[in-house]
């Protein structure tokens, strides 16, 4: 299932878009993100196991080409804890090579029982425009 995103706020070092569910939030950190930023962004979970394969293999932000940040962003993500509405996922590997942050995937977009592991996909959507810092 896709699931559109838009631009909510910023931290110092990561960039926040929503879902239409109040529960989903994405952190991206501001290296991973190319430029200009997208002001929508398109996920994709994916909890089929035959699609982890696919998942590349986490990176630095010293080993991500400028180049490569149009690329969408993969990432394989475990379950932490189940909470009310949510489920808590973190990256697998070393969080100095996350390209996503921590999510809190809420039930409705996940099947029953919760898996183990998912996908992530973000793809950028420029077509909706772009926003930068001075435009929040």
């Amino acid at each position: 299932m896709l699931h559109p995103m838009q631009p909510s706020k910023q931290t110092e070092n990561k960039l926040r878009w929503e879902a239409w569910d109040p529960d989903f939030k994405l952190y991206i950190p501001k290296w991973r993100v190319p430029t200009p930023w997208p002001v929508r962004i398109v996920v994709r979970i994916d909890d089929d196991p035959r699609s982890f394969d696919s998942v590349p293999e986490p990176r630095s932000s010293e080993s991500i080409r400028a180049r490569d940040l149009d690329k969408p962003l993969v990432a394989l993500l475990s379950k932490v804890q189940e909470h009310t509405q949510t489920v808590h996922f973190r990256p697998v590997g070393e969080p100095g090579t996350w390209e996503i942050g921590e999510p809190y995937v809420p039930f409705s977009f996940l099947p029953k029982p919760p898996p183990n592991q998912i996908r992530i996909e973000v793809l950028w959507d420029r077509l909706a425009g772009t926003w930068q810092e001075e435009n929040l």
